[in-house]
């Protein structure tokens, strides 16, 4: 079972970010269920290293596009990507010292990340892009 299910409301308008979204919620989910099996420590933290990695590559797309549209709240969102790329080393830092690792404030963490990160902040970029291609 999905723990995080993606919906059309989660689009912003754009194919490629939109995929790259929806494979996000996918290692999220990959990450969940490898939890809820007890999953070896080491297979838990190859999610979470795939998962910071990719992040990475779609932040880097993502700003990339934003740049290109001279976004004004650039810096601003460029923080959150570093914000959440800190987090995530934390996270993969306390899985490798620790016998017991905080899975459950992980995926609280995640979750919550992902829903404020795109139908917040993603969805005002969202705005501005098709204010900027209907004008």
């Amino acid at each position: 079972m999905a723990i995080v299910e993606w919906q059309a409301c989660y689009s912003v308008a754009n194919e490629r970010l939109d995929q790259q979204h929806q494979r996000i919620v996918a290692m999220i989910n990959q990450l969940g269920e490898a939890m809820d099996t007890g999953a070896e420590k080491a297979a838990l933290m190859k999610i979470l290293s795939d998962l910071a990695g990719y992040t990475k590559t779609h932040f880097a797309d993502e700003e990339r596009m934003l740049e290109q549209c001279s976004y004004p709240l650039l810096a601003d969102h460029r923080e959150k990507h570093a914000a959440l790329n800190r987090q995530l080393a934390e996270y993969y830092r306390n899985f490798y010292i620790s016998s017991r690792p905080q899975t459950k404030e992980v995926m609280s963490f995640l979750q919550h990340w992902l829903y404020d990160h795109i139908l917040e902040q993603d969805k005002a970029y969202t705005l501005y892009v098709a204010k900027l291609a209907s004008s």
